[in-house]
């Protein structure tokens, strides 16, 4: 029986070869909390895992039914249950990831203090729950364009890529943000204001094209605005924009590569505030 041994060092962060290759080594862990995890919020449920596809349906429902038929707000002639479900998919992943790997140090805390293993591993744990409800909402959203007879093969082939956006824009800032949860109980206070206001910065409930000029530079530089405009225009028929798409990669992978370099600079600074 082998022993793995591990040795911890303050003196030189490890690079990012090191990074991947220990998180690769404790997948089993990153298994082990996404199961668990799974398993605690889907228990004594009725519906149990249904609930990763009604959620967003529920939710893109009554979008339809206020904004598409009450209040008719244009949704650039994609129907209105398509043009929501493509928003509303991305948009309940990207936030429960990042609000979960924000208060992953936190909620940690005590098996923290008792054993090591890469803190790293919490977020992906996050990561890889998302994107299973991520892909369970993305195949009703086919399942939709696909009755309606607006799916497209390029709206297939983009979805890898702009997951991966999405899931480091989450990760990102949640790993940004967790040191500074943990130390500064504010930070739980501050952000859902913030959540707030960038879901209305983020085009959910209305077409980029309905934004006044000089605002829509702002959807560009946003990564998130990014992903949900490229999924509504690829089923509109339009061809992909490479030039948005790259910058919302750079952007996405760049606050990621932060996120990653502030949580490990301060992870063991946190030790004794948790």
């Amino acid at each position: 029986m082998s022993t793995r041994i591990t040795t911890v060092s303050a003196s030189r962060g490890p690079s990012l070869r090191g990074l991947l290759a220990e998180l690769w080594a404790y997948r089993s862990l990153v298994w082990a909390f996404s199961s668990r995890d799974l398993k605690i919020k889907y228990f004594q449920t009725i519906f149990g895992p249904l609930w990763i596809i009604l959620t967003p349906l529920i939710t893109v429902g009554v979008m339809t039914f206020v904004l598409g038929l009450m209040i008719k707000v244009p949704s650039d002639d994609l129907p209105y249950l398509v043009f929501y479900l493509v928003a509303i998919v991305p948009w309940l992943s990207f936030i429960t990831v990042f609000t979960q790997t924000m208060t992953s140090l936190e909620a940690h805390g005590a098996l923290l203090n008792k054993i090591y293993f890469p803190r790293l591993v919490i977020g992906a744990s996050y990561a890889v729950n998302g994107a299973i409800d991520f892909l369970v909402g993305f195949a009703a959203a086919v399942a939709v364009a696909a009755a309606y007879g607006i799916l497209t093969p390029q709206f297939l082939l983009a979805m890898p890529v702009l997951l991966a956006i999405q899931m480091a824009w989450a990760l990102g800032l949640g790993y940004f943000l967790a040191p500074y949860n943990a130390q500064f109980r504010d930070v739980k206070h501050i952000v859902p204001l913030l959540i707030q206001l960038y879901y209305f910065a983020c085009p959910i409930l209305y077409a980029v094209s309905l934004a006044p000029a000089w605002a829509k530079w702002l959807y560009t530089v946003n990564p998130l605005a990014s992903v949900i405009t490229t999924y509504r225009s690829l089923l509109n028929g339009h061809p992909l924009d490479w030039t948005g798409l790259a910058w919302a990669l750079v952007a996405s992978f760049g606050m990621l590569a932060w996120g990653v370099a502030v949580f490990m600079r301060k992870e063991q600074e946190m030790v004794d505030v948790l």
